[in-house]
């Protein structure tokens, strides 16, 4: 059966053993360790804990660790200069071109999508973007982001717990 071959990846012990600690933890530095956060999610889904409680702890630690990545862009003009090194300059002057054009939207879309949510966060640092627009697009992208991979997680667990082969 399909679950019993992923289920010791997502029973992995370090983040069970730490739960909802453990995930916290996990979305607030995601940016930094490159673990995908819905692994965790679901992995504390298939331990039994409550999927309201999974979301809000993913959600918080989601949108604090988007406001430390802004802090560190907005900080950090060695990230900058590293960012400018391994991006062709064109492509990185486009970004900020796209981030001064469109703002907010750049942001919550560019949130939604797991590798590029780390980089629009350094870059609108680095801009010094307006932090309340950021903020507020950066939190509704992340918390949707948040719901919709434990709603599919609880659904996928679901789905593979009832289904024979």
């Amino acid at each position: 059966m399909l679950i019993d071959f992923l289920k010791p990846i997502l029973e992995n012990p370090f983040f069970v053993k730490y739960g909802l600690l453990g995930l916290f933890l996990n979305s607030v530095f995601a940016s930094f360790i490159p673990f995908p956060i819905a692994i965790t999610s679901t992995a504390l889904l298939l331990d039994g804990q409550n999927p309201v409680m999974v979301f809000t702890v993913m959600a918080t630690g989601s949108v604090g660790g988007g406001i430390l990545t802004y802090i560190v862009g907005y900080d950090c003009k060695k990230i900058y200069r590293f960012l400018r090194k391994t991006q062709r300059s064109k492509d990185y002057d486009k970004s900020f071109d796209w981030l001064n054009k469109y703002g907010w939207i750049i942001i919550f879309a560019l949130s939604l999508v797991p590798i590029l949510t780390e980089i629009v966060t350094i870059i609108a640092g680095v801009k010094k973007y307006d932090f309340k627009k950021f903020a507020i697009s950066m939190s509704l992208a992340r918390t949707l982001s948040s719901f919709a991979s434990v709603y599919f997680g609880s659904m996928f667990l679901h789905y593979f717990n009832n289904f024979k082969f």
